[in-house]
């Protein structure tokens, strides 16, 4: 297996560094770079844990995958990409606090926009609360939502992708 380890831990890393290009990018652009850095890891993961299993499948191990290799290569593939992304985000929203401080307006703001329709339907108690809970966003924050929603994500597509390349030897 750790012959499986050294592609998934490198192809994993490879997508860490585009997610975290991507990410700051777009905040480089002048933009919340928090939803594009979600659909752009919807894009993204599933690509290198194709990747990463189809190496595997036919480079490595002469046409053959099981279910479980595919689970764990996918899982070695997706846990590095979040974990090293979750890790350069964090790093670079401390060191960019501008870009942090746009986050967090931008999400102030969306919030503000829409508080006729919540106290509408949820009322005054919980508009003051996600208001106050967005005021108290913090860096860990965003970066931790961007960690789950790959981790979720990766989960989901190794799950389909392993099922659709496995082959067994019988």
């Amino acid at each position: 297996m750790s012959k499986y380890f050294s592609y998934a831990f490198k192809i994993g890393a490879l997508g860490a560094i585009f997610s975290i290009v991507a990410f700051f990018g777009m905040g480089m652009l002048g933009q919340d770079p928090t939803l594009p850095s979600q659909l752009f890891s919807f894009v993204s993961v599933p690509v290198f844990v194709a990747a990463a299993l189809y190496f595997v499948r036919w480079k490595v191990n002469q046409n053959h995958l099981s279910f479980a290799e595919g689970m764990t290569v996918g899982f070695v593939v997706y846990a590095t990409n979040a974990l090293i992304s979750f890790l350069g985000i964090f790093l670079g929203l401390i060191f960019a606090p501008e870009l942090f401080q746009m986050i967090k307006e931008n999400k102030l703001q969306i919030t503000l926009d829409k508080k006729a329709f919540t106290i509408e339907q949820y009322g005054q108690e919980v508009f003051d609360l996600t208001y106050q809970s967005i005021s108290d966003l913090s860096v860990f924050q965003v970066s931790i939502n961007d960690l789950i929603w790959k981790i979720i994500f990766g989960l989901f597509f190794t799950i389909i992708i392993s099922i659709i390349l496995r082959k067994n030897l019988n």
